[in-house]
C-alpha cells in the first residue's frame, strides 16, 4: 500500500485545487455538459483529476485538459456526425 508524507498529500490537493480551477473555469460555460448538475460535474471532475495524479502527471494544464476531455466522453450528449 502506497503512504504519503503530509506534505506529500497537501502538494497533492494544491495541485489539484489548481487544475480544478482551470477546468472547471471551461466545464461551467460548456454547452455540451450544460444539461449535468453541477454537484455531478465537480465530483466527476475531480475524480478525473484525482486520477491523473495517481497516474503521476503533475502539469496543473495537462491534468485540467485530460479532465475536461474525460468528462465530456463521460457525460456529453452524444451527438450525430
Amino acid at each position: 500500500m502506497d503512504q504519503f508524507l503530509p506534505e506529500q498529500v497537501q502538494m497533492t490537493d494544491a495541485i489539484v485545487s489548481v487544475a480544478f480551477d482551470k477546468a472547471w473555469r471551461f466545464v461551467e460555460k460548456d454547452p455540451l455538459l450544460a444539461h449535468n448538475l453541477k454537484t455531478v460535474l465537480h465530483s466527476r471532475l475531480r475524480t478525473f483529476l484525482e486520477s491523473s495524479i495517481r497516474k503521476g502527471e503533475r502539469n496543473t494544464l495537462n491534468l485540467a485538459n485530460e479532465a475536461i476531455r474525460s468528462l465530456r466522453a463521460e457525460l456529453a450528449p452524444w451527438t450525430e456526425q
